[in-house]
């Protein structure tokens, strides 16, 4: 499906087309500018999943309010004392409710978040903003320890991820599949305030994700179980997470280096690959 500008009803016709219904529960990570002209922007996106599908989740990532020390934890995957570090502790923006998502993240989840029946999770650095019947429920068992509940609770309730214009390197599912596989995870650090407090202190994360720049290699392996439309200019797949979790899990079970990325300078994947060396 090809338009040189896309409207609401051309969005919801393809997502019907991939087998997106009103009982579906999906993940969504979207490039706007994907689709190319798109009447009523963002807005017109969220009205098209909003109108296909029962509950709509994103990533409502805050890595503005992330903070370096100079000294942690060993192969964490991270320099500490770096001068960059210095710069962004100086700018680091304390964590509330109605943070603007990272601008990394993408147009169409801020409107998400913006919007006026969206619920939002308290996770300091790496919360979700839901909308939809089943919205409390995926949002609940987030905690710090453990980021990506919602994704374990769209798993477990036949959810599905829809990829709009976007790779695999922004599929955050695949970091809870690395979880469930055993693969290290990282700590980093957010700052938050206190209910009204004015005092701002520093929180640990654990279980924090590693690098998903190798995140594509995974596509071969899913390509029978995606469902995939053309809409204006996006390619729109969809992966069931019942099938694809168990897929990345299994790879990396046999092939423990399996969609770590390639730059020899990553020290997420590096401090992987030397975790999963024996001595």
């Amino acid at each position: 499906m090809s338009d040189s500008n896309v409207g609401v009803r051309d969005i919801v016709r393809g997502l019907r087309e991939i087998g997106l219904t009103q009982d579906s529960r999906v993940i969504v990570h979207a490039s706007l500018s994907s689709f190319g002209p798109v009447r009523g922007g963002a807005v017109a996106v969220l009205a098209g999943l909003l109108s296909t599908c029962d509950t709509v989740v994103m990533p409502a990532f805050t890595y503005q309010a992330l903070v370096w020390p100079l000294t942690g934890p060993p192969d964490n995957g991270v320099s500490y004392g770096q001068a960059d570090h210095v710069e962004s502790n100086r700018n680091a923006i304390f964590f509330h409710l109605r943070l603007p998502i990272h601008r990394d993240v993408g147009v169409i989840p801020e409107r998400l978040r913006q919007h006026p029946a969206t619920l939002r999770s308290a996770h300091p650095a790496l919360s979700f903003v839901a909308v939809g019947s089943q919205a409390q429920a995926a949002l609940a068992g987030q905690t710090l320890d453990q980021p990506l509940a919602p994704i374990e609770w769209l798993q477990h309730h036949d959810g599905d991820v829809l990829l709009i214009g976007v790779g695999h390197t922004r599929n955050t599912s695949i970091h809870f599949a690395e979880k469930l596989a055993n693969r290290k995870q990282f700590v980093r650090w957010a700052i938050i305030r206190d209910g009204d407090s004015v005092t701002v202190r520093a929180v640990r994360l654990p279980n924090f994700p590693g690098c998903s720049d190798g995140f594509d290699a995974i596509e071969p392996e899913i390509a029978s179980k995606t469902t995939q439309v053309t809409i204006g200019n996006a390619l729109v797949r969809r992966v069931p997470l019942r099938m694809l979790i168990p897929i990345v899990v299994g790879w990396i079970s046999d092939e423990p280096e399996a969609l770590l990325c390639t730059r020899p300078g990553c020290e997420r994947c590096n401090a992987v690959r030397h975790a999963g060396r024996p001595g």
